[in-house]
């Protein structure tokens, strides 16, 4: 018996040993598909629909060639040329000459328009705002040529049009439920109203046409209940540096100044679909909204935990419950990875650039032994942090200032591009605080040195005060990038009129509006820079508090009273309490949240705002301000408004 036995255990060691070479070498030989070109290739295809819509008469049909090129190769980004391909042939396609209409239409019959059809390419499907503009690119174009057979599908339009229309039908279900996951997103708000204008302006089926008009609304909410006077920047669930920074490099300046400021010349962009737009009418209730310049506390949910996907059907591998796992960009994540690794798997794209970590994982072994979450949990990469959860956030938003955080928001995870406390210092720039993932001289898309956070701090705001506490470990995780030991702000002293430092307060004044920084220890300038506000420690806090002349008084009295404010920290509890105006505020790291001794919840309702209440996952909702309302009911397809 212990012969066999012997035998049997070198037997089992032995095909592990071959597994491990067979699944060495299968890996190897998966190839990398380039996700851009190597060379910049500049498609001008929105200049073109552009000067369509301005009545230019000389169009340089020659440039469609560029952005054929490009939609051709699968580069990443291609839906974004393909969006307003559309535009131009439902619009001017009397317009475009004959060899040039068969050049566009035999570019859109052969381009692969979701994960699960054949081929390879490195262009990125899943994110919140690709998956609108994708599966309204193939609803739209397979109704442009309903009896064409699709070159790369083998389907007909038809075909496409049926395909798509339950994953838009899910996308728009998902929204009106749970909101964005890419909540507040300055940038990819860009691009999920490019996916919903053609929507709006195309599609013959009036369910999808109604469905798009409501989450568009719901969109626009979120930008005119956030904005600061003109400049929209908020907590986010993706924000790059200059989106964090403000100011007029915000690229959805574009939608607010169309919308709330005076008629300007506006420029070729993605979203000029949307300025052109002759179909999509914003309600009126909206803009009075934007337009609001009293004091407001705006409180909003956004998104699902992870913990809750299951709850709401969305935990498997089928096509819905990855557009939310892979829109709330959950792919490591132990919860998730097996559903990740299942899909890539089974659609062929080991070869995508996006999914290169994933290789390590794709192991025959894990996979028979369930392997692949407890690696996870083990070494915790980085690209755990990418997760955008359901985010409660709070805004305080007044006439010439705003100050936002989203509250208790998983303090000490990483976090790649999420941005959860700030102010806005009216229409002209931002101010924020962040741990940073890299040194500033490490070039990384995100998180980076400007981009996301190293660690999450725990966030509390009660009105025009916020709380951040961090709590750094004393060295980097297993899979993680850096652990730098300091903290820092953005803090420009060139932009505000005055500022103010001494030990470890800041000051700043722009026209008449006050902030105030406060942490545990001393800040200074980095190598004599002008904006970059270190604060050295593992264990400290930031506080923001800010103010304005009409109730602080003069700079110098709000810089007095702001030093006089009661401030203790306790450095082994992690306990904060500031005292500001009589009301003491009190928070605990990955504890409870006190106002006067008594514990306020974080967890907010659907909307709750002066403008519009509901619960979560909402059968109806109704706006109103200022005599003027919009009603909405996704099932009954009901939108009203006066």
């Amino acid at each position: 018996m212990k012969f066999k036995i012997k035998y049997f255990l070198y037997f089992c060691l032995l095909a592990i040993i071959c597994t491990i070479i067979i699944d060495y070498v299968r890996v190897s030989n998966y190839r990398i598909i380039p996700s851009l070109p190597s060379k910049e290739k500049e498609g001008k295809i929105d200049e073109i629909y552009y000067n369509l819509v301005n009545g230019e008469k000389q169009i340089d049909w020659k440039q469609v060639d560029q952005a054929l090129d490009y939609v051709n190769a699968q580069y990443d980004v291609s839906d974004f040329y393909v969006a307003t391909l559309i535009r131009i042939l439902y619009e001017y396609r009397d317009k475009v000459p004959a060899d040039m209409l068969l050049k566009i239409k035999n570019s859109l019959l052969k381009f692969r328009y979701w994960m699960d059809e054949p081929g390879e390419n490195s262009m990125c499907y899943w994110s919140e705002n690709h998956q609108i503009l994708f599966l309204s690119a193939e609803y739209l174009v397979g109704q442009l040529y309903p009896d064409e057979v699709f070159v790369n599908s083998k389907l007909t339009g038809r075909q496409h049009m049926a395909k798509a229309y339950q994953k838009i039908n899910d996308w728009l279900e998902m929204r009106w439920k749970f909101g964005f996951s890419e909540f507040y997103s300055n940038v990819y708000y860009n691009e999920d109203i490019a996916g919903m204008i053609n929507l709006i302006d195309y599609a013959n089926d009036n369910v999808i046409a109604k469905k798009a008009n409501m989450i568009m609304d719901l969109l626009i909410y979120d930008i005119a209940s956030q904005k600061s006077s003109n400049m929209f920047v908020s907590v986010s669930g993706r924000a790059y540096e200059k989106n964090r920074k403000g100011g007029l490099a915000v690229s959805i300046n574009r939608i607010t100044d169309f919308l709330w400021d005076k008629p300007r010349l506006y420029h070729p962009n993605i979203t000029y679909g949307f300025i052109a737009s002759k179909k999509y009418k914003v309600p009126p209730v909206l803009i009075e909204i934007g337009k609001d310049t009293s004091n407001a506390v705006i409180k909003q949910t956004n998104s699902l935990n992870i913990s809750q996907l299951k709850e709401e059907g969305y935990f498997g591998t089928d096509d819905k419950s990855i557009m939310m796992q892979w829109g709330m960009e959950a792919y490591s994540n132990p919860e998730v990875v097996r559903n990740s690794i299942s899909y890539i798997r089974k659609n062929n794209m080991f070869s995508n650039s996006f999914f290169i970590g994933f290789r390590r994982l794709d192991n025959s072994l894990f996979r028979l032994f369930h392997l692949e979450p407890a690696l996870i949990r083990y070494f915790n990469p980085q690209t755990n942090g990418a997760v955008i959860q359901q985010a409660n956030t709070y805004t305080y938003r007044t006439a010439n200032y705003s100050l936002y955080s989203v509250q208790s928001y998983y303090p000490g995870n990483n976090a790649n591009q999420q941005h959860v406390a700030g102010m806005n210092i009216g229409n002209y720039f931002s101010v924020f605080h962040t741990h940073p993932a890299l040194p500033d001289n490490i070039k990384y898309s995100s998180p980076n040195y400007w981009v996301g956070y190293g660690r999450l701090p725990h966030v509390a705001q009660d009105s025009s005060v916020s709380l951040s506490i961090y709590n750094l470990p004393d060295k980097k995780g297993q899979a993680e990038m850096a652990m730098l030991n300091y903290t820092h702000a953005y803090f420009p002293k060139e932009l505000f009129d005055t500022v103010y430092l001494v030990n470890n307060y800041a000051f700043g004044k722009k026209g008449k509006v006050y902030c105030a920084l406060i942490g545990r220890n001393n800040f200074y300038y980095k190598n004599n820079s002008s904006n970059d506000l270190i604060q050295p420690g593992r264990q400290s806090y930031w506080i923001i508090e800010a103010g304005n002349e009409a109730k602080d008084g003069s700079f110098k009295n709000f810089c007095s009273r702001i030093m006089k404010s009661k401030v203790e920290f306790n450095s082994e509890t992690l306990r904060l309490i500031y005292v500001s105006n009589g009301k003491q505020l009190e928070l605990t790291y990955n504890g409870k949240f006190l106002i006067n001794n008594k514990v306020v919840s974080t967890l907010y309702n659907r909307y709750d705002s002066p403008y519009v209440k509901a619960k979560f996952k909402p059968d109806s909702l109704e706006f109103r301000y200022h005599n003027k309302f919009l009603k909405l009911n996704m099932n009954r397809l009901v939108r009203e408004y006066n």
